[in-house]
């Protein structure tokens, strides 16, 4: 089409040096150009209608690829139920507040009542698929039969063809994979482990590090095996993984290791806890990680070594060494000017091997108060701590509350969102979209009490707060159109 070519060359040197004429558009054009000559004299302006009017006259004159012998069969009869009316416009609301983990939270109120969208919204959901790339599998199980039988007519929607968990692993895309095996790690860990094992060749570095990150979940004695082999791995990042994986395991050779040097090591007496390093410690330990020089003036080298090894030793075994138990040991060592360099290293392991009665008893009992363990307490303490120290500790007493699943107390929301009305640049209205999952709906009637006392910050909550309510009866109404 020599026109295109007229339109593209007169695009290039601008139209103060070159217009389009009525002979340079197709005949059949030839009334509409001259009307359109005619109703302006701008000469831009009139280029841009020429080029419009000439550009839907190509299109409509292509005509569709046409091939014989095709067809289509219709998609399969849906075995589950629709949702409800208020439930899809519930979902068209939520995608227009644009909050993905309010999408997230309808998607799994769907699954778990094994309803599906109707079919007009398949398409819409699919296509949020493609870029929100860890709802993949909840979309795919909320499309139902319509999303399986659509997806083969569009190529970026080719991960709803796979059926089950293990397709999705062997075919799925990287972000389907870790998802699956996160799942299947929580539910069955020793079958997580033998998929990975049995691709593990196949995979490149940083995909080994990604899917030892998610045997993490759960990790184990049954895990041993398979993480000491990991010790001939080419990469050296690989390798390190793994054997920090391995010093979480209490039954695993580098701990007990760890533990035989720390048995020696570590000494009590009337004249209170000793540091000694035994002769015999083997020198490949400092291979393991462990260092040798400490980097703490207030620390020897010996106590930095056993500070080192204790964080990789499960606490229980204190108790069996000293002979008392967590509450005692840990009053023990805060009086004792060595055992005090040491408790630490404790909490960390503690943390590190997820013992909840040490937690406990360290919150019981100790004069510092340790952050990292509030995750470790059940969740009636977890917020009573976190309130209680939300003062003190605020930005990281929210950065644990955001990686909890389940819903905030009313009292924890209002903690929170007092120290986030303060700070409204830090914690904009994406946050509070980010973590809607967690904020209780019953914390709408108490925004009011959040509002900072000063008249700017308190401007700026009323227009937040307007969001936030919008959010929560966007969750609310989730709930109701699934429980209805």
């Amino acid at each position: 089409m020599q026109t295109w070519e007229q339109i593209i060359n007169t695009a290039m040197l601008g139209t103060g040096k070159r217009t389009l004429g009525v002979n340079e558009m197709p005949p059949a054009l030839a009334d509409a150009v001259v009307q359109i000559q005619h109703n302006t004299t701008d000469k831009e302006e009139q280029f841009l209608q020429m080029a419009a009017l000439a550009f839907n006259f190509r299109q409509c004159g292509i005509l569709p690829l046409q091939k014989e012998g095709v067809t289509i069969d219709k998609a399969a009869v849906e075995e589950k139920r629709y949702c409800s009316a208020l439930a899809k416009q519930t979902l068209k609301d939520i995608l227009d507040s644009e909050s993905n983990s309010l999408l997230q939270f309808w998607l799994q109120q769907c699954k778990s009542k094994e309803q599906v969208v109707t079919p007009e919204l398949v398409p819409l959901l699919l296509s949020v698929a493609t870029q929100q790339k860890k709802l993949q599998n909840l979309i795919v199980a909320c499309c139902g039969k319509r999303g399986d039988w659509l997806s083969r007519f569009n190529p970026e929607w080719d991960f709803s063809t796979a059926t089950t968990d293990e397709e999705i692993w062997q075919t799925g895309t990287p972000e389907q994979r870790k998802m699956v095996l996160e799942q299947l790690r929580q539910a069955d860990p020793a079958t997580a482990r033998s998929w990975v094992q049995q691709t593990w060749a196949q995979e490149d570095a940083n995909t080994k590090v990604e899917f030892l990150v998610i045997l993490g979940i759960n990790i184990g004695s049954p895990d041993i095996e398979f993480l000491e082999t990991l010790s001939k791995e080419k990469s050296r990042k690989v390798k390190d993984f793994a054997l920090w994986l391995l010093k979480q395991i209490p039954g695993s050779p580098i701990v007990q290791q760890y533990w035989q040097v720390l048995q020696e090591a570590v000494t009590n007496s009337h004249k209170g806890i000793k540091v000694h390093l035994p002769a015999s410690l083997d020198d490949n330990i400092f291979k393991t990680g462990i260092e040798k020089l400490s980097n703490n003036k207030e620390y020897t080298d010996e106590e930095f070594i056993v500070s080192q090894l204790m964080q990789s030793v499960p606490p229980a075994s204190w108790e069996a060494h000293f002979q008392n138990t967590p509450d005692v040991i840990i009053r023990y060592l805060q009086k004792d000017k060595v055992g005090k360099k040491l408790l630490p290293a404790l909490v960390q392991a503690v943390v590190t091997f997820k013992d909840q009665r040490w937690a406990t008893a360290f919150m019981q009992n100790s004069s510092v108060f340790y952050i990292d363990i509030i995750p470790l307490l059940p969740v009636n303490e977890q917020e009573f701590y976190s309130i209680k120290f939300i003062g003190q500790f605020a930005e990281n007493i929210i950065e644990h509350a955001i990686k909890r699943e389940d819903t905030w107390g009313v009292d924890l929301a209002r903690a929170i969102f007092i120290h986030t009305a303060q700070n409204v640049y830090q914690y904009n209205r994406s946050f509070y979209s980010r973590y809607i999952h967690c904020i209780p709906v019953a914390i709408v009637t108490e925004l009011e009490k959040c509002a900072p006392t000063e008249e700017y910050q308190s401007r700026t909550w009323s227009n937040t707060s307007e969001y936030i309510t919008t959010l929560i009866n966007l969750k609310k109404q989730t709930i109701q159109s699934f429980n209805d």
